[in-house]
């Protein structure tokens, strides 16, 4: 049987040994991490999946917002990971009203928007039944169901992350439409001050790197408040052999691709900023150049793009690597993101030449000029391109050295082991000694709406 590709894809099992401790978590989300359509649930299935292999018990309660009950395969893969799944379901209009409500007592948009009273409740419900080692909740929308484990489990991790101050600030500065950028503007000031309190709730608090340290140490000092000091960096990683280079795939001359969920603000901004300002500068030097914007759910703005000047805007593909094997140059314009590019990584993978900008290596480190390329400017950036194409000995050395680079530091299971070795850190801190032993067995995923 084929291997499913596209959202039909699962994460690749991983080899490893057993954990030393297997512990007992109480991991919460805010949305099915399957399929695997955006960069949080691409690494929440990964983490399923890690602690999976190192024996540890899961048990997952995670929201559904407005998507159809899981595929069958993607069910069984989540119930065969964890020891318990609840998927509750959530509604766009029941997350306004709270985001409304939310909204009045000062929270940022998006945890208003996710503050679930049937996820607090299952959550509640299971501290109570249950006897766990550790708590973890991925992405800042989920802090408000994770306050409950305080004083009930002995360590409680929160991964943030990005900031998303940071994530927000700099949307309110590129956002291309002026409500949006008025809309990011509040929604930042309102998470910075969440964010220079929210981590002092908690035992660790889980960054991607630097940045999205000092974008929240910055917001404290603004608010008054001691300086976020219990934070842990827990980056993601890359599937290697699934991302990997292919010589049967011949590259395709003067083709540029770009690669993301085409609905999320960061990549939308990237993407009308390559399209507007970069690429006319491209096809004038080379009139036949063509720019793939490859990924699913293209907002209006990047559909009316298609067929003009070169541009071919995809939406949904079986497999974004195809494009990326194919082409020329693979580029991250991003300029209003935190935290950590996948499409980046996954490009680098695939041994690939690169032009992205600073934002986007932030939270990679790759290094300029034996990596990747860097460019900032509009002028600069399709400078960096052109050259590329017209040098295939560079592009060879830039793609070989990535693909180096990657497999050094950014598989999924090494960020996975430095993480783990946190929580038992943690919990020698806090004075646990054998993990917990949970109680019951393992029962099948609830699903939305059942």
């Amino acid at each position: 049987m084929a291997e499913p590709r596209g959202i039909d894809r699962l994460p690749r099992p991983m080899a490893l040994p057993p954990a030393p401790r297997p512990l007992s978590i109480l991991f919460l989300y805010s949305r099915l991490p399957l399929p695997m359509t955006t960069g949080d649930e691409l690494t929440v299935a990964h983490l399923l999946e890690f602690l999976h292999a190192r024996g540890h018990r899961v048990d997952f309660v995670t929201l559904a917002s407005n998507r159809p009950a899981l595929a069958p395969a993607h069910e069984e893969w989540l119930r065969s990971r964890c020891r318990r799944t609840e998927i509750i379901p959530h509604t766009a209009i029941g997350g306004l009203l709270r985001a409304g409500l939310g909204w009045l007592r000062g929270w940022p948009a998006q945890i208003g928007y996710l503050h679930s009273p049937a996820q607090l409740a299952r959550t509640r419900e299971l501290l109570a039944r249950e006897s766990y080692d550790l708590a973890y909740a991925y992405y800042v929308r989920s802090a408000e169901a994770l306050r409950l484990a305080r004083g009930r489990v002995p360590v409680t991790f929160l991964a943030l992350q990005l900031s998303q101050t940071l994530n927000t600030r700099r949307l309110s500065e590129t956002a291309a439409s002026w409500p949006e950028r008025l809309f990011y503007r509040f929604e930042s000031r309102r998470m910075g001050r969440y964010e220079a309190d929210i981590w002092r709730h908690f035992t660790r608090t889980v960054l991607i790197g630097e940045k999205d340290r000092e974008a929240i140490a910055a917001m404290c000092r603004e608010q008054g408040l001691a300086e976020i000091d219990n934070v842990v960096f827990g980056p993601h990683g890359v599937d290697t052999e699934r991302f990997a280079p292919r010589a049967d795939v011949a590259e395709e001359p003067a083709t540029v691709v770009m690669s993301g969920v085409m609905r999320y603000a960061p990549n939308v901004e990237a993407a009308l900023w390559l399209a507007r300002e970069v690429w006319p500068r491209i096809r004038e030097a080379r009139p036949g150049a063509r720019l793939f914007l490859v990924g699913r759910d293209p907002v209006p703005a990047l559909r009316e793009l298609d067929g003009a000047e070169g541009i071919t805007v995809t939406g949904t593909v079986p497999d974004p690597a195809d494009y990326m094997a194919r082409a020329t140059v693979c580029v991250a314009p991003i300029r209003a993101a935190a935290g950590l590019q996948n499409k980046l990584l996954e490009y680098m993978a695939m041994g690939r030449a690169v032009v992205a900008t600073p934002v986007a290596n932030e939270g990679i480190g790759a290094r300029p000029e034996r990596e990747l390329l860097l460019a900032e400017t509009p002028g600069a950036f399709a400078e960096a391109v052109l050259s590329l194409m017209a040098d295939a000995g560079r592009r060879r050395r830039l793609g070989e050295a990535a693909r180096r680079f990657v497999l050094e530091r950014w598989t999924w299971e090494g960020p996975f082991l430095a993480l783990e070795k946190a929580f038992y850190e943690a919990l020698a801190e806090a004075g646990g000694g054998t993990p917990a032993v949970s109680s019951g067995p393992p029962t099948p995923p609830v699903r939305p709406g059942g």
